[in-house]
């Protein structure tokens, strides 16, 4: 007996339809728009991906009221640690202008719907509440399937931690934290803060303050990527 595949919750007739149309127009374009593109190289395909690797740390060894710790020769002692250190990894691969164009469709359809389903949560606890109605779930305990279904898909993809600055590369940089997971991955962020003052950047980084809401959609578009990257790859 085999497995029947599940269907995405994003596949749609009409977003089938504009997927349709989207090859029909873009199909047999290199990612620089030409048609039958003789060119290999324009059909390159970069995409990004943040991990991390151990970096020895050698920290000196002390006492807890900070005396050092010395060998029998009067050497200070020190204790090896490994620190986890961003690299950005970048994947290439040949693709078509549609291809590229139709997994960005895909991705913002599937936060579209991830959405939907936590507004439509909210407004039915919401009614239940305002009928009196007694929730007649445990508090404690497992969750049945449903509960658990729209659990899961009511959480975000990630929580954004902070923003700080690559000190080998003095690139801006997200930390992001997925959510359900103790993973964190760190996105470079490019140029997105490029068009902010230096003063509401500095802000930003070390105290966390908001940024305008047209710099926050770069920064979210480019963790959105990284994020899906993560997951897909």
């Amino acid at each position: 007996m085999t497995k029947q595949n599940k269907i995405p919750r994003w596949v749609k007739p009409d977003r089938q339809g504009y997927l349709v149309e989207l090859f029909v127009r873009d199909g047999l374009k290199c990612q620089q728009g030409h048609i039958n593109c003789p060119i290999v190289e324009h059909y390159l395909h970069t995409r990004y991906k943040v991990s991390s690797v151990s970096q020895a740390v050698y920290v000196p060894c002390s006492e807890e009221d900070g005396t050092p710790i010395k060998d029998k020769q009067g050497n200070q002692l020190y204790i090896t640690i490994y620190k986890p250190i961003p690299v950005i990894e970048a994947k290439l691969s040949l693709k078509t202008l549609y291809e590229s164009e139709s997994d960005s469709v895909i991705h913002n359809w599937r936060i579209d719907d991830k959405e939907a389903i936590q507004s439509q949560w909210l407004a039915e606890q919401k009614a239940i509440h305002s009928l009196g109605e007694r929730q007649t779930s445990h508090l404690r305990g497992k969750f049945s399937t449903v509960s658990s279904d729209i659990w899961h898909s009511t959480q975000p993809l990630f929580y954004l931690e902070a923003i700080g600055i690559d000190g080998l590369r003095l690139k801006p940089f997200a930390k992001v934290k997925l959510a359900g997971s103790y993973t964190r991955l760190y996105v470079n962020l490019e140029d997105s803060l490029k068009t902010v003052s230096k003063n509401r950047r500095r802000k930003a980084i070390r105290y966390n303050k908001p940024l305008p809401q047209s710099i926050n959609d770069k920064v979210n578009a480019k963790i959105y990527e990284s994020v899906n990257h993560y997951f897909n790859s």
